[in-house]
């Protein structure tokens, strides 16, 4: 295999008409070996380097008459290159059409055909991989749209490892979505159904990302209320519920993976008391941007899953308090009393402070953005928030 011509390898990669793609499949499957195996990165790189092999390797799913075999192993030349170097993410991007393809894919899977299948679940590797470089150049070509229909669609019939990463990717991308965004509708109806998803990293996952959401619509000063159109709140009224101890709520009988007689699992109780504070800080964030979120609040389950909430343990509590705080803030002394500032959700009410500092809460808002590797909102809370970051 070291005896391979890199020339050789390279002008075999670019065929693509009859008989010879059989050649070219045999290049990939080399170019594969060679990736692999190498103990070298720097030999490797240069035997076969990124800025010659990697768009050579983009124009294959660029060509419209390539089978899903040859597909599928191109991806999984890209994956390679990408393991050994973040970089190459950059030769990807530089490809008109490559990343829009590479969405493409998820699109037109064939769940039952393995190749089409396994195709599928390269590109999802291949996408989080360059989401973590460029983002931004996958939200453009539509892959945020492609992942989460891929999950909702394909996500029973895949491996666990394929299913979190796609979940992973949505994560990314929805960093990136502004409220006028002409598909957040899509976006938020897919994320609904998977707060319902069985698997809990998948459900976690959507939770997290409609937090990303909600501090988006804060930051631009829009009301958050779309967000809330398909069972947002009522999944989180349960969820908080079932933190407490108690599952009740409109959702919780039909939420996969928990009891429905009214005693969860050890596991399960503890993974939902750890979302406490996701939870209790994305209700209040929707109840200081929305005043029809907070109308709607009030009128719904609230009471009963306050009621189970505070029977949880004392983080469940202290959480829960803050989120009655707010709401009888804005009962009686009105919007008005809300901070004026931009960052809004990093701002608190003085009636809150009796439970948890200015500071303490906008420094908590922080290591949320940090642990959600939402750059944008970490720079955002930074520069509006007047945070030291050496806190």
């Amino acid at each position: 295999m070291a005896d391979v011509d890199p020339d050789t390898l390279l002008e075999w990669l670019q065929m693509g008409q009859g008989d010879e793609r059989d050649m070219q499949l045999i290049a990939l499957e080399q170019l594969c070996m060679l990736l692999l195996m190498s103990d070298n990165v720097d030999r490797c790189f240069e035997t076969c380097p990124p800025r010659t092999f990697l768009p050579a390797l983009c124009k294959i799913f660029l060509d419209e008459s390539a089978p899903d075999n040859v597909l599928e192993v191109t991806a999984r030349a890209i994956t390679y290159y990408l393991d050994v170097s973040a970089e190459c993410t950059r030769r990807i991007v530089g490809v008109d059409g490559a990343i829009k393809a590479l969405c493409n894919r998820l699109v037109v899977v064939e769940l039952n055909n393995r190749t089409s299948r396994d195709l599928a679940e390269q590109c999802v590797k291949v996408l989080e991989l360059i989401c973590t470089r460029e983002s931004g150049a996958v939200f453009e070509a539509g892959g945020l749209n492609c992942v989460l229909t891929f999950i909702r669609d394909s996500g029973h019939l895949v491996h666990k490892d394929t299913l979190h990463s796609a979940m992973a990717v949505v994560s990314r991308l929805c960093g990136k979505m502004e409220p006028q965004d002409s598909s957040l509708e899509i976006c938020v109806e897919s994320l609904s159904s998977l707060l319902k998803h069985e698997d809990h990293q998948v459900s976690d996952g959507a939770l997290r990302c409609f937090a990303s959401l909600a501090d988006r619509f804060t930051r631009r000063g829009v009301d958050p209320a779309p967000l809330a159109k398909h069972g947002l709140t009522e999944e989180l009224l349960s969820r908080m519920a079932a933190a407490g101890g108690t599952v009740s709520g409109p959702s919780s009988a039909c939420k996969p993976g928990r009891s429905t007689t009214g005693a969860p699992s050890t596991t399960a109780d503890s993974k939902l008391s750890n979302q406490v504070s996701t939870i209790v800080s994305l209700l209040s964030t929707l109840c200081r941007g929305s005043p029809v979120v907070t109308h709607d609040l009030l009128r719904s389950e609230l009471p009963d899953s306050i009621e189970s909430a505070l029977q949880g343990d004392e983080r469940c509590v202290l959480d829960t308090m803050r989120l009655v705080d707010l709401l009888l803030v804005l009962l009686f002394e009105g919007r008005k009393a809300l901070p004026k500032s931009s960052a809004g959700s990093t701002g608190r009410i003085p009636g809150l402070r009796r439970l948890d500092s200015s500071g303490e809460r906008s420094h908590r808002q922080l290591i949320d953005c940090i642990r959600s590797k939402d750059t944008d909102a970490l720079i955002d809370a930074i520069d509006t928030g007047g945070q030291k970051i050496f806190f």
